[in-house]
């Protein structure tokens, strides 16, 4: 058992990353995935199975965040009908894949090595489109095919290593908005699913009688995310109005291959392991049932021979 502070500790690390890295087009998930595998590896401590719950409470803190810097954004959604139409159409991908994938979801935290890879994609979003920018059209007059297509874009990123805001920032910039309509569209657009999946994961954690991380730990961590994230957020809306969106792409690979570096030989020798005594008998047992069961044993002798 883990001394709670400890708990608290890395969970309040947890939320610098997810602070910086939610609003930097860098894969918030993706670097909570490799952090947390870190700071396991080099405590001995991980949050397992409550990774998952705390990914959720640090992007609820991440949400706060948002609302925080675009209020007048939200409170002129009022008198935007149709703009508040274009978010909910681009909210419909996300929100079907992530009901219909949540375990493969899941277990995509685990293990470092899928982010890593899922970095390389990223970059290659970022590259492409602030290379291929063109466009000037504002959100309001964006038509709702391309309101869905950046809500592909999000609905890619669900996959720890792909930013969100990278994604649909790269692919409202494709799409023929500008860089500053581009990054307003993409944040308003991370508040229906955030908020969504933080009230699901709540739901859950209320009847989770053996809960696998504190409450405390969670609370901890969401206010650490909003706090950095605050910051983070005004610092990438100046650096978007710049084009610095290569230097994160260079970022991102960088830090994918020093992942595979780290991780790929770990992986391949869990694979290649030997099987331990424990499973070398329960094979046993279970091949010797097979071979004695007085089920299977008719239907040999039954075959018609040709």
């Amino acid at each position: 058992m883990q001394p709670p502070d400890s708990e608290v500790i890395r969970a309040i690390i947890l939320g610098v990353v997810q602070g910086i890295a939610e609003f930097l087009p860098i894969s918030s998930s993706g670097h909570l995935v490799i952090a947390d595998k870190l700071i396991e590896e080099t405590t001995g401590h991980g949050f397992g199975a409550g990774s998952m719950a705390l990914n959720v409470a640090l992007h609820v803190g991440s949400l706060f965040s948002i609302l925080f810097v675009f209020w007048r954004d939200i409170l002129a959604l009022r008198h935007q009908p149709r703009l508040c139409g274009l978010i909910v159409l681009a909210s419909v991908p996300v929100a079907v894949v992530g009901i219909a994938l949540e375990e493969t979801i899941a277990s995509a935290f685990t293990e470092p090595l899928l982010p890593a890879f899922a970095l390389f994609f990223t970059a290659s979003l970022l590259l492409i489109g602030q290379r291929l920018e063109s466009g000037s059209q504002e959100v309001e007059r964006m038509s709702c095919l391309k309101a869905w297509l950046i809500g592909m874009f999000q609905a890619v990123a669900i996959i720890p290593g792909v930013s969100r805001s990278g994604s649909t920032i790269a692919g409202g910039m494709l799409l023929g908005l500008d860089r500053t309509a581009a990054a307003r569209f993409s944040f308003l657009l991370a508040i229906p699913p955030i908020a969504g999946a933080g009230l699901i994961k709540f739901v859950e954690l209320r009847h989770n009688v053996e809960p696998t991380i504190s409450f405390g730990a969670m609370l901890a961590g969401s206010f650490t995310s909003f706090i950095v994230g605050y910051f983070a957020l005004n610092w990438l809306l100046k650096l978007i109005s710049q084009r610095q969106l290569h230097r994160f792409a260079a970022y991102c690979i960088l830090v994918g291959i020093a992942t595979i570096i780290w991780r790929l030989p770990v992986v391949m020798s869990q694979q290649e392991a030997p099987a331990t005594v424990t499973e070398m008998e329960d094979a046993r047992v279970l091949g010797a049932g097979i071979q004695t069961s007085p089920v299977r044993q008719p239907a040999v002798l039954l075959r018609r021979m040709p």
